[in-house]
C-alpha cells in the first residue's frame, strides 16, 4: 500500500500536542515495530496518555533508525515516515491502520458526536464504542480528562464534608455511578437511594449497592455500566435486574461478536464487557466494575465468552 501522507492531528512527543488519539495510534505502530528494529520492550501501554515511557520509545526508534532522537513524532515529519516504511516493509501497516482487511486503530474520544466511529461500523455501535472508551479516560461528570482508572474508580478519592462537621473519603466519581443506576436499571427511582447502604453503597470506596440476602457483597455493576453505554449512544434499553438488557438478542456461544455487542464471561463471577477491538480471538475490551470497581480498557479473549447480547 501507499504510505499514508498524514494520520496525526499533531506532534506526539516530548513538547508535542499529544492528542489522545494520536498518542495512541504512535504506541499502537510503536510497539508493532521488532525490538530489533527499534520497537519499545517491554511493550508501551496503549492508554493514549504521552508519558516517558512513550517518549523514551520514540527516542528509541528514532536512535535506531535515523541516527538522531528528540523524542518526538512530527506530522508528516521524519520519524512518522520511517516508521510507517519499516511497518508496511514488514507487511504489518494496512492491518494496524484498518485499511480493507485489517483493524480500525481504536481511538480515545472526546465527547460522542453522532454518526463517528470506525469504518464498517453502524452508527449506534460508533456512538457505544464512543461512550464506552469515553468513560475509560473522561471528560465526564466530576472527573476531567486523563483518569487513568476511568469515570469512576475506587481509586480516584476525594474529601466530602459531612453535616456534623467531619469529613470521609468519596470516590469523585460517584455521581457518574448513581447516574448508571438511575439511567440503566429498569423500575430504579430516586426512592432506592433512601434505603440504607443505597447512597454510601455508589460513594464510598469499598461499597457497593445492596443487593439484598441473594448476594450480600452487592450489585456488581458491570452489566449495568455497559448497558448504560447503550443508552447513551441511542439505544432504547434498560437492565433487567437477574436478567440483562431489555430490547436486545441474546446470543449462546462466542461467534459472531461484534464492536459495541455486551459480551458475558464467567470465572467464577459472571462479567461483563464491551469490545471496542477485535482481532480474531483477541479483544480490546471496556470493563466497568473492574480492578478497584473501576473502568478500564482490558485485553479480553473470544474463549472468555459465554455468551452475548447485541444492540440490534
Amino acid at each position: 500500500m501507499a504510505l499514508p501522507a498524514n494520520i496525526l492531528s499533531g506532534s506526539v512527543g516530548l513538547g508535542g500536542v499529544n492528542r489522545s488519539a494520536d498518542v495512541l495510534l504512535v504506541q499502537r505502530l510503536l510497539n508493532a515495530a521488532p525490538f530489533a528494529k527499534g520497537g519499545p520492550a517491554p511493550a508501551l501501554a496503549t492508554d493514549g496518555l504521552c508519558g516517558p515511557k512513550t517518549c523514551g520509545a520514540i527516542s528509541r526508534f528514532q536512535n535506531v533508525n535515523l541516527g538522531f532522537s528528540d523524542g518526538r513524532i512530527d506530522v508528516g515529519g521524519m520519524t512518522i515516515t520511517a516508521l510507517l516504511a519499516l511497518l508496511e516493509a514488514l507487511g504489518l501497516l494496512a492491518q494496524l491502520l484498518g485499511t480493507p482487511g485489517g483493524i480500525p486503530v481504536p481511538t480515545v474520544p472526546g465527547p460522542p458526536t453522532p454518526g463517528g466511529g470506525p469504518a464498517g461500523l453502524s452508527p449506534l455501535r460508533a456512538e457505544i464504542r464512543k461512550w464506552a472508551l469515553l468513560s475509560t479516560t473522561g471528560p465526564y461528570g466530576d472527573v476531567g480528562s486523563g483518569a487513568a482508572k476511568g469515570i469512576v474508580s475506587d481509586l480516584d478519592t476525594t474529601t466530602e464534608t459531612l453535616s456534623w462537621g467531619g469529613t470521609r473519603t468519596i470516590r469523585k466519581g460517584w455521581k457518574n455511578l448513581k447516574g448508571f443506576f438511575d439511567q440503566g436499571v429498569a423500575g430504579w427511582t430516586e426512592q432506592h437511594w433512601k434505603a440504607p447502604g443505597y447512597l454510601d453503597g455508589v460513594k464510598v470506596p469499598g461499597k457497593r449497592v445492596p443487593q439484598g440476602p441473594s448476594k450480600p457483597s452487592g450489585v456488581s455493576w458491570c452489566g449495568i455500566f455497559a448497558t448504560w453505554c447503550w443508552i447513551k449512544a441511542g439505544k432504547q434499553t434498560k437492565w433487567v435486574l437477574g436478567v440483562g438488557p431489555s430490547n436486545s438478542t441474546k446470543v449462546n456461544g462466542n461467534q459472531g461478536i461484534q464492536v459495541g455487542d455486551i459480551c458475558v464471561q464467567s470465572g467464577g463471577e459472571v462479567h461483563h464487557f464491551i469490545p471496542v477491538e477485535i482481532n480474531g480471538d483477541d479483544f480490546q475490551g471496556v470493563n466497568g466494575n473492574s480492578d478497584y470497581q473501576s473502568i478500564l480498557l482490558k485485553p479480553m479473549k473470544r474463549s472468555s465468552v459465554l455468551y452475548y447480547y447485541r444492540p440490534e
